[in-house]
C-alpha cells in the first residue's frame, strides 16, 4: 500500500518534555497546535481532565485553502502536563470540499492504525513514533472510489429508524421531529459561514453500524459549500457520537469532547426533553416528512430526500 511522507505528528508525548511538531509546519498545522493551546487552557479552567479516548476528525480553519484529517488523543509530556497529540494528513479542501461524508470510511484504515500507533505512545520515543507514523498507509484514489460505493449501499439499504433509534428514548418520534427539525434549522441559519468560525456544533448521535456518513451526507446537501468542509469529530466508542461544526471548530469543542454532557449556547444536541419544542418540530415538518420519518421500511436515501426538498425551517 501507498505510504505518505507528509503524515504530521503534534502534541505532547510522555517520553519528551517539549512539543513534537513532525510534518507540522504548514499555516493550518500551526493553527491546529494555537487550537489544541487554547482548548487545553478551557479545559485546566473547566477543572475538567482531557478526552478519555481518541477521537477522529476533519479539520479545517477561517480561510484556509486545505483540512487535516487525524485522530486526536489524550497525552501528556515528561513532566506530566496533560496535552493532546494528534497525527493526521494534510489534502487541498477542493479535493474533499462536496464529499466529506466519505472521509471517515475512505480514511477508515489511516485513523484506526493512527488510534492504535496512539495507544502505543508511552512505550515510544519520539524517533520511534515519527518513524511508525511516516509507515502508516496514506488514502488512495481508490479508498475514495469504494467509500463511495459503500455510501451508496448504506442510503439505499439502511433504514431511517436505525440512525434514529437512540434520540428521545421516552417519546421516541417526538423526539425524531426534533432531532431532523433541528439539524435543518441550523444548516439553514449557517449556510453563509462557509469558510467561518462556526457558531453552531450540533451533537449528532449514530450506531456504530452506521457511522456517521448520513449526518454528514444530509449537511452536505443542506449547506451546499463547494470551498471547504465544515469541521467535525467524531468517536464510535460509547456512546458514539458526532460533533458537526457548521464552519471552522471553535477551540470550546475539545471541552464538550471532555466532557459529552455539558451544555453550551454553540451546542445543539439534536436531543430535549421539552413537550413544546418536540410539538413545534413536528409542525415546521410537512405531512410528507413526517410519513418518511414514521414508516418503518423509509431508507436513509428517502429521508435524505424528503428533508432537502422543503422550504426554510419553520
Amino acid at each position: 500500500m501507498m505510504q505518505s511522507p507528509h503524515i504530521g505528528v503534534l502534541g505532547k508525548t510522555p517520553r519528551h518534555a517539549e512539543f513534537i511538531r513532525h510534518n507540522a509546519s504548514s499555516s493550518l498545522s500551526r493553527y491546529l497546535l494555537r487550537w489544541l493551546e487554547e482548548g487545553t487552557l478551557r479545559i485546566h479552567g473547566a477543572r475538567s481532565a482531557l478526552p478519555t479516548s481518541c477521537a477522529s476528525f476533519v479539520f479545517t480553519a477561517p480561510g484556509e485553502s486545505s483540512v487535516l484529517v487525524g485522530v486526536l488523543a489524550p497525552s501528556m509530556d515528561s513532566v506530566g502536563r496533560s496535552f493532546p497529540l494528534t497525527i493526521f494528513q494534510e489534502m487541498p479542501a477542493s479535493a474533499v470540499a462536496d464529499r466529506y461524508a466519505l472521509l471517515p470510511e475512505s480514511f477508515q484504515p489511516f485513523l484506526r492504525a493512527s488510534a492504535a500507533l496512539l495507544d502505543e505512545v508511552s512505550t515510544l520515543d519520539v524517533p520511534q513514533l515519527t518513524e511508525r507514523a511516516a509507515r502508516l498507509t496514506s488514502v488512495r484514489p481508490g479508498d475514495f472510489r469504494l467509500a463511495e460505493r459503500l455510501r451508496q449501499a448504506l442510503l439505499s439499504e439502511q433504514h431511517c429508524a436505525d440512525l434514529l433509534q437512540h434520540i428521545g428514548a421516552e417519546r421516541a418520534m417526538e423526539g425524531r421531529y426534533y432531532a431532523l427539525h433541528t439539524f435543518l434549522t441550523a444548516c439553514e441559519g449557517e449556510r453563509h459561514r462557509e469558510q467561518s468560525l462556526a457558531s453552531v456544533m450540533l451533537d449528532c448521535p449514530f450506531p456504530v453500524h452506521l457511522g456517521p456518513v448520513a449526518w454528514l451526507e444530509l449537511a452536505t446537501r443542506l449547506l451546499g459549500w463547494s470551498l471547504l468542509p465544515p469541521s467535525f469529530f467524531w468517536s464510535e466508542r460509547e456512546p458514539s457520537r458526532l460533533l458537526l461544526c457548521l464552519g471552522a471548530a471553535p477551540p470550546s469543542l475539545l471541552l464538550h469532547l471532555a466532557q459529552p454532557a455539558r451544555t453550551g449556547n454553540h451546542l445543539w444536541p439534536l436531543r430535549t426533553e421539552r413537550p413544546a419544542a418536540m410539538a413545534h418540530a413536528r409542525q415546521a415538518l410537512s405531512p410528507a416528512q413526517r410519513r418518511v420519518i414514521d414508516s418503518s421500511t423509509s431508507t436513509l436515501e428517502q429521508l435524505l430526500s424528503a428533508l432537502t426538498t422543503r422550504g426554510r425551517p419553520s
